[in-house]
């Protein structure tokens, strides 16, 4: 199976009721055996991919966050609620009035907030809720995690941000080209870790966990 991503580098949902390119590439993978196409947004503006034969060949995905880290750092973008029920609708079997679509979550960027594990395990009992049927679903959990490069563009459109982007405490990860980025200790993200697989596995034993990062 070759994977196609449309959302790289933006938010292709959130800008469909002007390009109408999301509803197009659906119906183009729909042809393609082999093939599938999968996007990720933080809207909930579902209407144009509803009704569409993608023959289960696009993975719709919503990116959730635990309320406190959305309503800070989310502004402009879809409720975490709102994002939910349009995860809801797509998931649907069509002949309960959804799309049918493969669907996934990415609960990014993952942070060890206060009250970290009450926040999330609100999140999970709120998307336990939604999904309350069976559907294709999978699971990416991406802490966060930011470059030197990032971190100067965001504190250039956003001098005043309340992100975290201390270096200091954090662990360093490099690639195999020499790159670098700031993540959490690797204690901490062993315990997150553990914690996230194990609620998850709980609420949603059928659903894969794809990574953790």
């Amino acid at each position: 199976m070759v994977r196609f991503e449309a959302a790289c580098y933006t938010d292709v949902l959130g800008i469909e009721h002007l390009t109408g390119s999301l509803a197009e590439a659906v119906r183009h993978f729909s042809t393609r055996e082999g093939a599938q196409l999968r996007f990720v947004s933080k809207y909930d503006h579902i209407g144009p991919l509803m009704g569409l034969a993608h023959h289960g060949r696009t993975r719709a995905r919503f990116s959730l966050n635990a309320e406190p880290v959305a309503r800070r750092l989310e502004g402009g973008t879809a409720s975490v609620e709102a994002r939910m029920q349009a995860l809801r609708r797509l998931a649907l079997p069509v002949a309960l009035g959804g799309g049918g679509y493969p669907v996934g979550v990415v609960l990014a960027p993952i942070m060890p907030i206060p009250d970290w594990q009450q926040h999330y395990t609100e999140l999970l009992d709120r998307l336990q809720q939604a999904l309350d049927f069976d559907c294709d679903l999978t699971m990416e959990f991406i802490t966060h995690r930011f470059t030197p490069g990032s971190k100067d563009v965001l504190l250039q459109w956003y001098p005043n941000t309340s992100l975290d982007l201390a270096e200091e405490g954090r662990a360093v990860k490099r690639n195999k080209f020499g790159g670098l980025k700031y993540v959490y200790q690797p204690e901490q993200m062993k315990a997150m870790k553990a914690w996230f697989y194990t609620e998850w596995q709980r609420r949603f034993p059928a659903a894969p966990v794809q990574y953790w990062t």
